[in-house]
C-alpha cells in the first residue's frame, strides 16, 4: 500500500504547506480534487505536501476503522481510551505529523453526512485573513477547545495555520470543484503559485462553536437538522437512552446525527 503522500518543491524559496483529503474515508471531495490535480501539479515557490490520509477507511468506504482520525493528532497523554493509541488512525496520524511539523499552514478538506449540510470553513482567528478569501459564507472557530486532536488543532498548537473546509454533503456534485477552487486560492494566498489574489467573500458570517454533546448511551435526533440551523431554548434535539436532550438557550446546531453507543452527537454554536 502506497503511503499516498506526494511532495512538490518549487524552483524558488517559499513556505511549506500541507493539503490533505480523506481524514475520514467516506468524504470524497478532497481525494477527488487531489487526484485531479496530481498529474499536472506544480508550484513556483516553496514546498507542498499533498496527502490522502485515511487509506484503510477509504478502502472500506467508511468514516473510520478504529477511531476518528480527526481526534488522533494530539499528545499521547490526552487519550482517555488508551486502546486508541494502537489504532490504525493513530498510527497513520503519527506518519503524517512530521509533514505538518515542517509546514506553516494546512488545508484539510472534509464533507458531511447530512444532506442538508452547508459548506463552511473552520479555523481560529489568526487564520481569518486566509479564509476570508476562500469560497465559504460561514467561518467557524472554537473547535480546538471542544474537540482537541484534529489536524487543524495540531497545526494551531504548534504555531501554524490550521484550516479545515467542509464542502457540503458527501455526494454533492459541487463538492470536488469547491475543494479544487479552495486549493487554488490557498496556494495563491500562501505565495506558492502565481495568480490574482481572490477577493474577500462578501457577508461572511463568523460563528463560534462552544459546546459538543457527548452521548451517554444511544442518541437519536428528534428530526433532521440543517447545519447552522437556529433552534430555540427548550426545543428537543434528541433522546439519549430515555432522556430527552433539549436546547438550554437559543442556539445554532451543527453536525446533528444519530449515535450508537458513546460518541459526538452534535455541536452548538453562536453567531457573532
Amino acid at each position: 500500500m502506497s503511503n499516498n503522500i506526494f511532495t512538490f518543491v518549487g524552483k524558488q524559496p517559499g513556505p511549506t504547506v500541507t493539503i490533505m483529503g480523506d481524514v475520514h474515508g467516506n468524504e470524497p471531495s478532497g481525494v477527488i480534487a487531489i487526484a485531479k490535480l496530481l498529474p499536472n501539479f506544480s508550484i513556483a515557490r516553496g514546498k507542498v505536501h499533498l496527502i490522502i490520509a485515511n487509506l484503510r477507511a477509504i478502502e472500506q468506504n467508511v468514516r473510520e476503522t478504529d477511531m476518528n482520525m480527526n481526534r488522533a493528532f494530539k499528545d499521547e497523554s490526552l487519550f482517555a481510551d488508551r486502546r486508541q493509541l494502537e489504532s490504525y488512525e493513530r498510527k497513520r496520524a503519527l506518519e503524517i505529523m512530521p509533514y505538518l511539523d515542517e509546514s506553516e499552514a494546512l488545508l484539510d478538506i472534509h464533507s458531511s453526512s447530512s444532506e442538508k449540510s452547508t459548506p463552511f470553513s473552520i479555523c481560529e482567528p489568526h487564520s481569518f485573513d486566509i479564509v476570508s478569501r476562500l469560497p465559504f459564507q460561514i467561518v467557524s472557530h472554537g473547535w480546538d477547545v471542544i474537540h482537541p486532536g484534529g489536524t487543524d488543532y495540531y497545526m494551531n498548537k504548534k504555531g501554524g495555520r490550521g484550516i479545515c473546509i467542509e464542502c457540503g454533503y458527501h455526494l454533492d456534485k459541487d463538492g470536488p470543484a469547491m475543494a479544487e477552487n479552495s486549493i487554488q486560492a490557498f496556494l495563491i494566498l500562501m505565495g506558492l503559485i502565481d495568480g490574482d489574489i481572490p477577493p474577500k467573500t462578501p457577508n461572511q458570517k463568523i460563528i463560534y462553536a462552544h459546546d459538543i454533546y457527548h452521548t451517554k448511551t444511544n442518541f437519536k435526533i428528534a428530526r433532521k437538522f440543517g447545519d447552522f440551523e437556529e433552534i430555540k431554548k427548550g426545543e428537543v434535539i434528541g433522546v439519549d437512552g430515555e432522556i430527552e436532550v433539549r436546547a438550554l438557550e437559543d442556539t445554532v446546531i451543527i453536525f446533528a446525527r444519530n449515535v450508537e453507543g458513546k460518541g459526538e452527537a452534535f455541536v452548538l454554536a453562536k453567531i457573532e
